[in-house]
Protein backbone atom coordinates (compact mmCIF):
# COMPACT_ATOMS: atom_id res chain seq x y z
CA UNK A 1 0.00 0.00 0.00
CA UNK A 2 1.72 3.48 -0.93
CA UNK A 3 2.44 6.24 1.61
CA UNK A 4 0.16 8.69 -0.06
CA UNK A 5 -2.81 7.97 -2.91
CA UNK A 6 -1.80 7.42 -5.85
CA UNK A 7 -4.92 7.88 -8.37
CA UNK A 8 -2.95 9.97 -11.14
CA UNK A 9 -1.22 7.87 -13.75
CA UNK A 10 1.73 8.28 -16.04
CA UNK A 11 3.46 7.12 -19.03
CA UNK A 12 7.15 6.27 -18.83
CA UNK A 13 8.99 5.89 -21.83
CA UNK A 14 12.59 5.05 -21.10
CA UNK A 15 15.58 5.63 -23.65
CA UNK A 16 16.20 2.15 -25.30
CA UNK A 17 19.86 3.28 -26.40
CA UNK A 18 21.55 5.93 -28.09
CA UNK A 19 22.25 6.53 -31.61
CA UNK A 20 25.63 6.05 -32.56
CA UNK A 21 25.38 8.81 -35.09
CA UNK A 22 23.83 11.28 -33.32
CA UNK A 23 24.09 10.32 -29.70
CA UNK A 24 21.01 10.78 -28.96
CA UNK A 25 18.69 8.60 -26.73
CA UNK A 26 16.01 6.28 -29.23
CA UNK A 27 13.14 5.53 -26.92
CA UNK A 28 12.42 2.37 -25.76
CA UNK A 29 8.87 0.61 -24.75
CA UNK A 30 6.39 2.88 -23.00
CA UNK A 31 4.92 1.97 -19.85
CA UNK A 32 2.25 3.24 -17.24
CA UNK A 33 2.54 3.57 -13.49
CA UNK A 34 0.14 4.92 -10.82
CA UNK A 35 1.51 8.14 -9.49
CA UNK A 36 0.89 11.63 -7.83
CA UNK A 37 1.47 14.67 -9.58
CA UNK A 38 1.90 17.80 -7.57
CA UNK A 39 2.39 21.23 -9.19
CA UNK A 40 4.76 23.75 -7.78
CA UNK A 41 7.26 25.60 -8.69
CA UNK A 42 10.36 25.30 -6.94
CA UNK A 43 14.50 25.24 -7.27
CA UNK A 44 16.57 21.97 -8.02
CA UNK A 45 19.78 21.12 -8.53
CA UNK A 46 20.33 18.58 -11.91
CA UNK A 47 22.72 16.25 -11.94
CA UNK A 48 25.36 18.84 -13.27
CA UNK A 49 25.07 20.46 -10.24
CA UNK A 50 23.59 23.26 -11.92
CA UNK A 51 20.36 25.36 -10.33
CA UNK A 52 17.13 24.39 -12.41
CA UNK A 53 13.68 25.63 -12.01
CA UNK A 54 11.39 22.76 -11.46
CA UNK A 55 7.47 22.84 -12.25
CA UNK A 56 6.37 20.09 -10.23
CA UNK A 57 7.17 16.87 -8.45
CA UNK A 58 5.70 13.26 -9.42
CA UNK A 59 5.50 11.17 -6.65
CA UNK A 60 5.73 6.83 -7.28
CA UNK A 61 5.28 4.33 -4.64
CA UNK A 62 8.07 2.13 -3.56
CA UNK A 63 11.58 2.27 -5.75
CA UNK A 64 10.27 3.14 -9.46
CA UNK A 65 12.96 2.18 -12.19
CA UNK A 66 12.64 5.50 -13.90
CA UNK A 67 16.06 7.01 -15.26
CA UNK A 68 16.72 10.77 -16.14
CA UNK A 69 16.90 10.24 -19.75
CA UNK A 70 12.85 8.49 -19.46
CA UNK A 71 10.47 11.27 -20.44
CA UNK A 72 6.94 11.52 -18.38
CA UNK A 73 3.73 12.14 -20.32
CA UNK A 74 1.13 12.96 -18.12
CA UNK A 75 -2.34 13.79 -18.82
CA UNK A 76 -4.22 16.03 -16.20
CA UNK A 77 -8.06 16.20 -15.23
CA UNK A 78 -8.75 18.67 -17.97
CA UNK A 79 -7.37 16.20 -20.40
CA UNK A 80 -4.15 18.24 -21.28
CA UNK A 81 -0.99 15.92 -21.89
CA UNK A 82 2.32 17.53 -21.28
CA UNK A 83 5.79 15.28 -21.43
CA UNK A 84 8.44 16.17 -18.77
CA UNK A 85 12.18 15.43 -18.58
CA UNK A 86 13.38 14.57 -15.54
CA UNK A 87 15.58 16.83 -13.77
CA UNK A 88 16.47 14.92 -10.36
CA UNK A 89 15.13 12.04 -8.93
CA UNK A 90 15.44 10.46 -5.03
CA UNK A 91 14.37 8.01 -2.98
CA UNK A 92 12.64 8.07 0.38
CA UNK A 93 13.53 5.30 2.57
CA UNK A 94 12.26 3.95 6.28
CA UNK A 95 14.94 3.41 9.18
CA UNK A 96 15.54 -0.28 8.10
CA UNK A 97 16.56 1.35 4.74
CA UNK A 98 13.13 0.03 2.64
CA UNK A 99 12.49 2.22 0.15
CA UNK A 100 9.14 4.03 0.46
CA UNK A 101 8.59 6.61 -2.21
CA UNK A 102 10.11 8.00 -5.48
CA UNK A 103 10.32 11.52 -6.18
CA UNK A 104 10.79 12.92 -9.41
CA UNK A 105 11.53 16.56 -10.39
CA UNK A 106 10.32 17.98 -13.79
Amino acid sequence: MAILPLKQTVTITPAGGFDPDYNTPIPGVPYTLKCRFQEGVKLVRNQHGAEVVSVGTFYFDKLADIGLDAKLTYTNELGDEATYDPLTIGVKRMLSGRPILTEVDV
